[in-house]
């Protein structure tokens, strides 16, 4: 369960404190239920990839987490006010005693009852035995060697300073502060409810933006999926294959475009790849099939072979079928020549999200709603500067430049 609470928390980080305040403890269930729910599973990591590779989930989710975190705030609030209240009504209670008790002697005095001289007579016996016992503690019971008298002495002290108080407060009042504690109490049960409403609606404001990030996220998702399946792409430079690619997903028109920038088979001992075809480096390829080859099997392997690789090691690890077109191929072919975790660092920091190399909900929702032929320009911009930054800039820099020019232009027709 905590695994889930812990993928929760993600979301609506406020959700941690009200589970540590509820007694009851049916917070962290309730919101590992929902995680389970709304995602599909128990399993936290199969949970935290579908949040991550469907939007719509994670959406889905962080509005239901912040309604639940509304419901408990509201909850443990309204049990503090009425254990606020019940402490105010004690107060007042005894404050009444004590101050009918003194009523109902003034009327017994006034009704000449013997009764009433009871409570000032008891009051004297108790203060004159205070202050005899105390006179006799300093007198005697400080220099008696004798445990037990030593213990005796304290005892009537405690039992009679009790009572002395009580006396005290009967008949003069308890102090300035205790008489004002009423008083203070209702000023610190009114304060404390402006800060719930206060506390409250900063939370009603946090759930009612979670709910229309949400809602503008889905109809982004709608939005975009709508525009795949109603819109044909832009023709394409004459040096790409026209073939249609399937709604949602321009791998195949994308990789044609990274083929023909990689070319064929080149073996150049300036290259520190080595053996490459269709871009795939004897490495690669080696790491592909499983075991050792030689720059002949590198020449050999076809272009279908080399299609899968492309698929495999670079499209989806980069989530390229879940952007928007032209920004997947620039993403793609970034990732091709630079690494994926590198193209989507740089994906990341074009749209101002953390750079963590992972795309997920966040960075997807932020590329979403993004201009895409700004971001693309973006795009460019950043590889170029990151190509700057290599040590063999001087010997390749030219081709590097080309490709990226070449690139961003077709990523813009696909716009």
């Amino acid at each position: 369960m905590l695994p889930l609470v812990g993928l929760a928390a993600t979301l609506v980080p406020e959700i941690i404190r009200l589970i540590a305040g509820d007694k009851a403890g049916t917070i962290a269930g309730t919101v590992a239920q929902t995680v389970a729910q709304i995602t599909g599973t128990n399993d936290p990591i199969a949970a935290k990839q579908k949040l991550e590779s469907d939007v719509s989930v994670a959406v889905a989710l962080q509005q239901k987490l912040a309604e639940i975190a509304l419901e408990a705030a509201k909850a443990q609030n309204a049990e503090l006010d009425q254990q606020r209240q019940d402490e105010l009504a004690a107060l007042r209670a005894s404050i009444e005693n004590t101050a009918g008790a003194r009523s109902n002697l003034l009327s017994l005095v006034n009704a000449r009852s013997p009764i009433a001289y009871g409570s000032p007579a008891v009051s004297i016996i108790v203060t004159i035995g205070f202050f005899v016992i105390l006179a006799y503690l300093i007198a005697y019971g400080l220099k008696s060697e004798d445990p037990n008298t030593v213990n005796i002495i304290n005892i009537a002290v405690g039992v009679l300073g009790t009572a002395f108080a009580t006396v005290v407060n009967f008949w003069l009042g308890s102090s300035s502060g205790s008489r004002s504690k009423d008083e203070q109490a209702v000023a610190v049960q009114q304060t404390h409810a402006a800060q719930t409403d206060k506390f409250l609606s900063a939370l009603q404001g946090a759930h009612d933006t979670h709910l229309a990030a949400a809602n503008s996220a889905v109809e982004a998702i709608k939005s975009i999926a709508t525009s795949a399946v109603t819109t044909a792409r832009p023709a394409r430079q004459a040096d790409v294959s026209t073939t249609p690619a399937p709604a949602g997903d321009d791998f195949d028109r994308c990789v044609e475009i990274t083929l023909a920038q990689e070319g064929g088979f080149s073996q150049s001992e300036g290259d520190p790849g080595g053996a490459t075809n269709f871009g795939i480096t004897l490495q690669t390829l080696s790491e592909w099939l499983g075991h050792n080859i030689t720059p002949e099997d590198v020449r050999n392997m076809t272009k279908t072979e080399a299609v899968e690789i492309y698929r495999a090691n670079y499209w989806i690890p980069a989530r390229c079928g879940d952007l928007p077109g032209g920004i997947d191929l620039m993403v793609f072919d970034f990732g091709v020549n630079a690494g994926p975790r590198t193209a989507i660092k740089c994906l990341q920091k074009a749209v101002g999200v953390t750079e963590d190399g992972s795309i997920g909900p966040r960075t997807l929702t932020a590329v979403h709603t993004a201009n895409a032929r700004d971001l693309i320009g973006t795009l460019s911009q950043l590889r170029l500067s990151y190509y700057r930054g290599l040590a063999n800039f001087e010997r390749f820099g030219r081709g590097w430049t080309n490709r990226t020019e070449q690139v961003t232009a077709a990523a813009l027709s696909m716009v």
